[in-house]
């Protein structure tokens, strides 16, 4: 992880933040993040090793099985670890939601420790350095999903909840965003059953779902060989969707956006489940668009950061560890985080993306 940060940010990125920052000795065995916490810095590993737990949620049946299973009622269990050139606490930083994981080292280890509202106004002075961070984020983020999603999904047969705040996404992003994603976009419809993205092979588009909904397939194995991938070109299996399935997208979802910041071939395949509508933007346009225009840039890999973000903190709840969820007839409590519960700091924001979402799609039936 050390390469991704030092290949993605520059040497005034790394003088800024090593200025604005303060690092912080962790002793073994010493917790640095609680899960449920709130804190106010965003972590990097520098030296040693951390390791991330979830503790089992009471309410959930699947984790007090496994916790039957233990002997333990307290149960923890051990999801990650985290060496040198990791990032910590990015989903308080990115979603404004508590920490999903409790974080502890292992060894001793050194962390340098960014205030996050210092952090944020570094970023929004200089767009170039928040296109350059966000998407060194948006990367270790996806790369710690996949270990995730290869460690359990198969494993437990979990499947990842839809996105609960699908507008922050586009409240995140400006009029003109927009605007050049309608200008620069067509609007395809498509049939139930076909594959978008298959895993394996290059991402050509990115694409927003206008309607309908799309399956996530997992497939554990993408390095198929050349030959094999143009058989299966020329075979009737050019509908097929291999692995198992961990996902479904839901209208105003954003997918093919990992093929922005890697360069590798997708693990995922997307496929339609219904009558869809997409808005299909051509990746290499858009990688084009989002290096002339850092202040876009920026935007952009920051919705990708948190889509990943959401997606990560989504599968986490769904072992059975997160937080509680609500349900109905169930007393709110004051001190219980629900799972399905919308941050108050970020309703404005959903405000505005749901209504730019909605323009969007004003502007697109105008236009066909």
């Amino acid at each position: 992880m050390t390469q991704v940060l030092l290949q993605q940010l520059n040497n005034s990125d790394i003088n800024w933040m090593i200025a604005n920052g303060l690092q912080q000795q962790v002793a073994p065995g010493t917790v640095l993040i609680q899960q449920q916490s709130n804190l106010d810095y965003l972590y990097i590993v520098l030296e040693g090793t951390l390791s991330a737990s979830i503790k089992r949620n009471q309410e959930s049946a699947l984790a007090s099985i496994f916790a039957a299973l233990e002997d333990d009622s307290d149960l923890e269990q051990e999801i990650s670890s985290y060496s040198s050139g990791e990032v910590l606490n990015e989903i308080s930083f990115l979603n404004f939601s508590p920490s999903a994981t409790t974080v502890k080292a292992v060894e001793h280890s050194v962390v340098l420790a960014l205030p996050c509202q210092t952090l944020l106004a570094g970023l929004q002075q200089d767009l170039g350095f928040a296109s350059r961070f966000y998407r060194m984020l948006a990367i270790l983020l996806l790369d710690r999903f996949d270990r995730l999603v290869k460690k359990f999904t198969h494993r437990q047969n979990l499947k990842i909840p839809p996105l609960q705040d699908v507008p922050l996404l586009f409240g995140e992003l400006s009029d003109s965003d927009v605007d050049w994603m309608i200008e620069h976009s067509q609007v395809e419809v498509i049939a139930p059953d076909t594959v978008l993205i298959r895993a394996g092979r290059p991402v050509d588009n990115l694409y927003v779902l206008l309607q309908g909904s799309v399956s996530i397939s997992f497939v554990e194995d993408t390095g198929s060989s050349l030959a094999s991938v143009f058989t299966l070109l020329e075979s009737d299996q050019s509908d097929s969707s291999p692995g198992y399935e961990i996902a479904e997208t839901s209208s105003g979802e954003i997918f093919g956006e990992t093929a922005l910041i890697d360069a590798r071939l997708p693990s995922y395949t997307f496929k339609t489940l219904e009558d869809s509508q997409v808005l299909a933007i051509q990746k290499q346009q858009l990688l084009i668009k989002l290096q002339q225009n850092p202040a876009m840039g920026s935007r952009f890999y920051r919705v990708i950061s948190m889509l990943l973000s959401a997606r990560l903190q989504g599968l986490i709840n769904r072992l059975g560890y997160g937080r509680s969820a609500y349900q109905v007839g169930q007393r709110l409590s004051q001190d219980v985080k629900y799972e399905d519960e919308i941050d108050l700091n970020v309703m404005d924001n959903i405000f505005l993306g749901g209504a730019r979402f909605d323009w969007m799609l004003r502007r697109l039936r105008v236009l066909s």
